[in-house]
Parts: structure tokens; sequence; C-alpha cells
């Protein structure tokens, strides 16, 4: 898919499902990213922070709810995200949370932000040379010191767990045609310049080891359909980050 292909669906999917799996069907997975999230912010103790590419917000509205004290501007490209977004903030009375409209592929002037975040956005542009150039929009928008907390799908994770898969005589998971995951070693590249590495932590290996692997052979041996709700999914969301078994990585990135 292009660029454009890749922003009309998620404006159809937006406009089809306004529940909280329409920016994934994981909604545990969500709950992995919030966690891991929490943390970060909870470090930091950033005055400011937004999440690019936020969609329907919900993740923006948990972590607001969660730091009272702390601004949180959630923006997208998509505008049937954004209306879902404004609808999911207007059922709160949450007051540190404003929604807007934001492509990471054009520079965010006037920003000067202490904490910015990405919950698998940049995997949604179909090119090294758009991700980078939204990776260099972030720094952009970064206070000196600021912080970028990007989670995003990495391929040798994805790979890792296939073979596991594999083994477990499971068929292997794709990447779905609109993602384009990260290689580790060409981001970092990119990035020891511009930002420096405070932290790198698998967030999802122990959950698709459990989710992917334990779950989905149990499903395969009793001939079941998987569910995304089942208890496994929601047990794993609690356990502990350890591992190379997930594609979701969180880097930790301070501005240089």
């Amino acid at each position: 898919m292009d660029f454009e292909q890749i922003k009309q669906y998620w404006e159809q999917r937006a406009a089809a499902d306004t529940s909280t799996q329409s920016t994934t069907q994981d909604y545990y997975l969500r709950e992995v990213e919030v966690r891991a999230l929490l943390d970060a912010i909870a470090k930091h103790r950033p005055r400011g922070v937004m999440d690019v590419g936020c969609g329907d917000a919900w993740t923006t509205i948990r972590l607001a709810s969660a730091f009272p004290d702390i601004e949180f501007l959630g923006g997208d490209y998509s505008s049937s995200m954004l209306r879902n977004a404004e609808a999911n903030l207007a059922a709160t009375k949450l007051q540190n949370v404003r929604i807007e409209s934001c492509d990471i592929t054009r520079p965010m002037h006037g920003r000067d932000l202490d904490l910015l975040y990405t919950t698998r956005c940049l995997i949604n542009l179909p090119s090294w040379e758009l991700q980078r150039g939204a990776i260099e929009n972030i720094r952009g928008a970064l206070s000196s010191g600021g912080i970028y907390v990007m989670i995003e799908n990495f391929i040798e994770g994805h790979e890792n767990f296939n073979q596991l898969r594999e083994a477990f005589g499971l068929p292997p998971i794709p990447v779905r045609s609109h993602n384009l995951f990260f290689e580790r070693s060409r981001l970092f590249e990119y990035i020891k310049p511009r930002f420096e590495v405070i932290d790198e932590t698998n967030i999802s290996s122990t959950y698709y080891l459990v989710s992917r692997i334990i779950y989905a052979k149990i499903c395969q041996d009793k001939a079941m359909q998987p569910d995304y709700f089942d208890d496994h999914h929601r047990y794993a969301s609690a356990l502990p980050f350890c591992g190379e078994y997930g594609p979701v990585r969180m880097l930790c990135l301070r501005k240089k």
C-alpha cells in the first residue's frame, strides 16, 4: 500500500469501528503499551505529553487520567479517528487533554515538548524514507533534552516468535500489508547521532509467548477460534517484560 491507501484504510476502519479495538484487534496489547507508558511518564515527569498517531485517543485518555497535572495532546491524520477521539474525550471529565489534526510526515512547527510518544504509528508509513522523515519531525518537536518514547514493531522479534510458532506446529503470522516493521540495526544507525538511547525493552515478548504460542497452540489442538479477550491475553498483559519473542519494542530516546 502507498501512503494515501494506508490513510484511507484507517479512515474506513475508524468509521466502521468506534470500539477500543479500532486501532488494533488486540485489546490487551494496548494494555501492555499503557503499562510501559505509565512507567516512562512517571520516570520523566514531563510538563506536557503528545501522543502522535493517537487514533481513538483511548491510550491518551488513560494516561491523562493517571496524570491529571500533566497536559496531554493527541494528534492523528485520520478525520474518522479524530471524531472517535473527540467522542471518547467528551465522555470523560478530563480537562488536561486536547485533540487535533496531525500528520507526522510534516514538520510540527512551534512545539517544545518534554515528551512525545508513538504507539505503532510509524510502522504505517510505507517507506524507510518516510519513517526517517517522521523521526526528524518528532525530534524537531521536542525541547532540548526532550524524550521520545518509541513503541513500534520490529521485524527481528516478529521473526523470532514465528520461528517458535513453527516449532510448535503453528503457521507464521504475516506482517500486515499496511505495515513496515523497523530493522533494529538500521534504525539504531540512524538515531544514534540524533538521540541518546536511555532505555530499550521488548514489551511484547512475554505477552506474545502466552497469547501467540501457548494459547494459539491450545486453540489449534482444541479446534477453537482464538479470542482476543480470552483470559490468556488478560493475564499475559500483566506479566513482566522479558525475552525477544514479540515485535513490539519500547525505546526511550533523549534528544541530543
